[in-house]
């Protein structure tokens, strides 16, 4: 009989062979885009936060500052965003999506959309309407709440 233990690991196991799974499918599916997945997914997140700061894009990715900065460097070098003064506060840099990045956001959601879709109409959904449930209380245990 298994314990408690093995079968949390066993679940865990099952997770990361589902994501690895999904992070291949996703990056077979969106080989067009010049972005990297973090980039993307920042790139959506600054657009749904226009005049953010750097500090709290590091924060909800639970990144590095360093790395915050190396990732805007780039995006702002290749036109996707651009940092503006606060108007407030010479120190504090707010960061806007451009028209470009607005493009890429739009055609990253199509693709997304579409990944969805595929890997959706795989899953049962009766299987899906019990999962959910599950997975809500899993992670309210796991919290602690």
């Amino acid at each position: 009989m298994t314990d408690k233990v093995e079968k949390y690991q066993e679940m865990m196991d099952l997770f990361r062979l589902y994501f690895n799974f999904s992070k291949r499918f996703y990056g077979e599916e969106v080989k067009f885009s010049q972005l990297t997945p973090q980039q993307g997914r920042t790139l959506m997140y600054i657009q749904e936060h226009p005049g953010m700061i750097q500090r709290e894009l590091a924060d909800n990715f639970h990144l590095r500052n360093a790395s915050v900065t190396n990732m805007l460097k780039n995006l702002e070098r290749d036109g996707y965003i651009q940092r503006k003064q606060d108007e407030k506060s010479a120190r504090i840099k707010r960061i806007y999506i451009t028209q470009l990045g607005e493009k890429q956001v739009i055609e990253m959601k199509k693709s997304f959309n579409l990944i969805l879709k595929k890997l959706s109409s795989r899953v049962d959904e009766k299987l899906l309407d019990q999962l959910i449930p599950l997975l809500k209380e899993l992670n309210r245990q796991v919290r602690n709440d």
